[in-house]
């Protein structure tokens, strides 16, 4: 079956259950029923604070024997190799002699393994009566060395919000141009580079701008950060992601937060929109389809509590 050429698996705590649904429902385009599931699409689990590992299948076995035969008839070659248990965190009553099934398998495929720093990641895994072989790919956590840029803000969103907005906006197409029109001291932009993407930051304060230019530069990334008002950008994008100023400002009665929707309108075909209140009937009226929205907190507690809203421009 063409959805079972991936298997992936996530892990999230229960604060951030809405968060990881919606970013499911950008990546995938299906509703999230488990923290196991198949795919067809090929996304790299990093740029999801999420997604903890994607096995590409080879073999899919009934008996694990069967699964060494398939290895063994096809001769699996392969040198700096290593063979890994993907653990779904789900019950697995295999899970315990993992070692002892990966030796196996390391011993069926024909070449030089390496426990140190492998070229090739073979993964095998147990799951809903089926044994599944293919190249496993792990995420990696060196995006985390952002939470120590130079310059943030208590009131920033954190890293794993920003990655899940990027993915928002881009639906991990990293050939779509995106813009973060109040982008702070980059934050955003820090993990829609990190993710590939082709993105810009303004600000309209001079020093915020500069100390955006620091964080990024403090990693050796380039992106665009404009130091200017949002009506002065006269591009188009294919996404905006605007984290409007938390606790300082109410859309209900502010004009320069609706200026600041109604500029990314005129300059992007898609607006994912970070709120500290529920601006529905607000975003309606200046005819944004809503077309997906949730609401997240920045820790366990709930503190920072957003709203997040994904609009197309009709």
């Amino acid at each position: 079956m063409e959805t079972e050429r991936f298997i992936y698996n996530l892990n999230y705590p229960i604060y951030e259950k809405e968060s990881c649904e919606i970013e499911v429902r950008a990546l995938f385009q299906f509703e999230l029923k488990e923290k196991v599931f198949f795919e067809s699409r090929k996304v790299h689990p990093s740029i999801s604070p999420f997604l903890k590992s994607r096995l590409e299948i080879i073999y899919k076995a009934s008996t694990f024997l069967e699964l060494i035969e398939l290895i063994a008839k096809d001769r699996i070659t392969a040198s700096d190799f290593m063979v890994k248990y993907m653990e779904l965190g789900i019950a697995d009553p295999h899970f315990k002699k993992r070692r002892t099934y990966c030796k196996a398998i390391g011993l069926a495929i024909e070449g030089l393994a390496c426990y140190t720093s492998p070229k090739i990641l073979f993964g095998i895994t147990f799951y809903k009566g089926y044994w599944y072989f293919g190249r496993l790919t792990e995420k990696s956590i060196n995006w985390k060395k952002h939470n120590k840029k130079p310059n943030s803000y208590s009131s920033s969103i954190g890293l794993s919000t920003a990655k899940v907005l990027i993915n928002i906006a881009g639906n991990g197409d990293t050939s779509k141009r995106l813009i973060d029109p109040c982008c702070g001291v980059g934050t955003v932009l820090l993990e829609g580079i990190w993710a590939g993407y082709d993105i810009i930051g303004c600000e309209i304060n001079s020093k915020t701008a500069e100390n955006a230019r620091k964080n990024l530069r403090y990693f050796n990334y380039e992106a665009k950060v404009i130091t200017g008002d949002i009506q002065d950008i006269d591009d188009r994008f294919d996404a905006a992601i605007v984290d409007l100023p938390y606790g300082n400002f109410s859309l209900k009665n502010d004009e320069n937060q609706l200026k600041i929707i109604r500029n990314a309108i005129r300059i992007s075909k898609k607006i994912v929109l970070a709120s500290a209140e529920d601006i529905r009937a607000e975003l309606t009226r200046e005819n944004l389809k809503i077309i997906d929205h949730c609401k997240i907190g920045k820790n366990k507690n709930g503190d920072f509590l957003r709203y997040i809203w994904v609009c197309e421009v009709g």
